[in-house]
């Protein structure tokens, strides 16, 4: 058994949503230039690399970072579907995803769509796919203990349908309560991958919109 990363390291090359602001790092002290210590200035949006939603990102009396307990981001029935047909509108609808062989007690669902494998390229932001606001019911519907969503896109929302996006992030984080984190690197997993623990780490910042997170998944040991 083993612990495995979920997320990507924060740095400054990744693309941000409609390629807008990314992490910017400053060094402002230097051992090497006779400073007494290292230190870094950082910058960056809340939303930018592995981050998770809440629902204040799309309602003004949604819930914050700050009301949830550690609690709520500890998961225990994980269940991974992966894409296997392209959608050719760029919008994920119920019928794309696999949901048959997910166990009825699921409390996380990953979705794998192999937008992981491009994430340095333009089509990553430019093409990327997003979710219909159908699924969030849908979802909801088959695995009702169901309490977050990621997945290895930049954004649940396609940048070539915004509208749409703004719509499928009120679904899943209002309607529904799903929290939603956004940018998962699933590269070294897939649909058969057991795992048996899930722990998404948010920066705690306080009554936060979003934020950074690290997500750390327990592999099971295959015999």
């Amino acid at each position: 058994m083993s612990w495995r990363f979920l997320s990507y390291p924060l740095d400054g090359s990744a693309f941000g949503y409609g390629n807008g602001e990314r992490l910017r790092m400053r060094q402002v002290k230097s051992i090497a230039r006779g400073d007494s210590s290292n230190n870094t200035y950082i910058e960056m949006p809340a939303h930018y690399g592995t981050h998770i939603d809440f629902p204040y990102h799309f309602h003004q009396d949604g819930k914050t970072l700050s009301e949830y307990a550690a609690k709520d981001f500890v998961f225990h029935r994980v269940a991974i579907v992966e894409m296997q047909a392209p959608v050719s509108d760029l919008l994920i609808r119920p019928q794309h995803l696999p949901l048959a062989g997910c166990h009825p007690d699921t409390d996380f669902l990953i979705v794998k769509t192999g937008f992981c494998y491009q994430r340095w390229t333009e089509a990553y932001w430019q093409r990327g796919y997003g979710f219909h606001p159908d699924t969030a019911p849908y979802i909801k519907e088959r695995l009702p203990q169901v309490r977050a969503i990621g997945f290895d896109l930049i954004s649940l929302s396609s940048y070539q349908h915004r509208a749409v996006g703004r719509a499928a992030h009120r679904a899943f984080l209002i309607d529904h309560e799903m929290l939603i984190v956004e940018e998962m690197d699933l590269r070294t997993i897939e649909s058969h991958t057991p795992i048996d623990q899930l722990i998404v780490a948010p920066l705690l910042l306080a009554r936060a919109d979003g934020a950074p997170c690290t997500v750390l998944a327990h592999i099971q040991r295959h015999d």
